[in-house]
């Protein structure tokens, strides 16, 4: 089997695909992943192939615009981005797709993979990565911005909204994604947003007790639980973060995304919350030009650490409501405050507060609310809770779990 590995993003995004490629190899298939030029260097580290999805150039121009963030206007960011590559992505997926033993697995966002799916009959399944993805009437995921309907809101009000959302979306991008399928001699695309989703097998990427599915899901759709790849099981913690840490009191993490080139202000307010809190903290970022020079002692910069790893020897994270790092955090038993701002950030937030391990504040959120909300959390009885949780991980390997599956769909 020649496994094509199809996504796009950060780390979040990208993590279980290379994570389900190590899987995959190890059980004898051919693996090309096809994502960021950012990630060759995952691809080559473990025997992968490797194309470029979009070009690091590509990349940085996204996330170097501070309105992929924004509630409302990331959406237009983001289709406006993604229209002018789709022509590309279908011809490379194309190209790779001509083995007879090719399967496709691929991020939904990834419209070009679906397009070659339809055009070739080739197996396709989807790797859902957060659950923010899955349109539901029954149990609706929080929307950011004033795009959240109230608690309760009626079932009528429900589907219209969905319907206006799903409008906006044919809008911003299904109708470039319809003048490819007619120009391949596709039939027209209707409803992005279902078209997206394979129709042999999609594969949720968390476990049922953070998102229980719902009667109005795709009846294709299976769970396979928190992946939990973060880059690397044989990666090792940096020395210097590893002293600092083992150096006094255990530190709050706070990091904004791998991809986060604007946290300037949340940086500052991290800071200021350690003085208010005298506590110590661990700033991540790759994008050391955020921070203030000199950094105070009490606080310490790190540009990547495998969170597996890292997070057991905090006392809590403050994050932007990642699915990736919310799942490591919940994994390492420790409290966490969100600062989400978009995409499916708020509806991780609202899952991470429903199960008691934490709580979340507007991502503009003074140093003094923060510090009260960490002083909330940082407390015996959300630290068992937190434990609790994390015990609720299991033995199975979701990797695993997703290899035969998709195995089984290719034959």
């Amino acid at each position: 089997m020649h496994a094509i590995l199809v996504s796009i993003g950060t780390d979040g995004d990208v993590f279980p695909f290379v994570g389900l490629g190590i899987t995959l190899r190890a059980r004898g298939h051919r693996v090309t992943l096809v994502a960021n030029e950012h990630y060759q260097a995952s691809a080559a580290r473990y025997g992968f192939g490797f194309r470029a999805l979009v070009s690091n150039q590509e990349t940085h121009e996204l996330i170097g615009n501070p309105d992929v963030w924004h509630p409302i206007k990331s959406a237009f960011v983001g289709a406006r981005w993604g229209r002018r590559n789709l022509r590309r992505q279908y011809d490379l997926l194309s190209e790779l797709a001509r083995d007879d033993d090719a399967v496709l697995v691929a991020y939904p966002p990834v419209f070009a993979a679906r397009l070659v799916q339809e055009k070739l009959a080739r197996p396709i399944a989807n790797l859902v990565v957060m659950p923010w993805l899955i349109l539901s009437i029954s149990a609706p995921p929080e929307m950011a911005g004033g795009l959240q309907l109230w608690d309760n809101a009626p079932r009528w009000v429900v589907k219209l909204h969905w319907k206006l959302l799903q409008a906006a979306a044919d809008l911003l991008i299904g109708r470039n994604v319809s003048r490819i399928a007619r120009s391949i001699g596709l039939k027209p695309v209707r409803n992005i947003y279902r078209w997206s989703f394979s129709p042999q097998l999609a594969i949720g990427m968390f476990p049922d007790w953070f998102a229980p599915p719902q009667p109005d899901w795709p009846p294709q759709m299976r769970l396979a639980g928190f992946p939990l790849f973060d880059g690397g099981s044989d990666r090792e913690l940096p020395k210097d973060v590893l002293e600092f840490c083992r150096a006094g009191r255990p530190p709050v993490a706070f990091t904004f995304g791998s991809g986060m080139m604007h946290g300037a202000r949340m940086f500052r307010a991290a800071i200021e919350t350690c003085r208010l809190l005298g506590e110590r903290g661990l700033l991540l970022t790759r994008f050391a030009q955020q921070l203030p020079a000199p950094l105070p002692s009490f606080v310490h910069h790190c540009e990547y650490a495998p969170f597996r790893k890292l997070f057991p020897h905090c006392s809590a994270v403050v994050h932007h409501g990642g699915v990736g790092t919310t799942a490591q955090a919940i994994a390492a038993g420790i409290p966490q405050l969100n600062l989400p701002m978009a995409w499916d950030q708020p509806d991780n937030a609202k899952r991470v507060k429903r199960l008691g391990v934490g709580y979340s504040l507007p991502p503009d959120s003074s140093a003094v609310r923060m510090a009260g909300a960490l002083t909330g959390l940082m407390t015996p009885e959300t630290r068992t809770r937190c434990r609790s949780v994390a015990a609720g991980f299991g033995n199975g390997d979701p990797f695993e779990i997703t290899a035969q599956w998709i195995e089984k769909l290719a034959h």
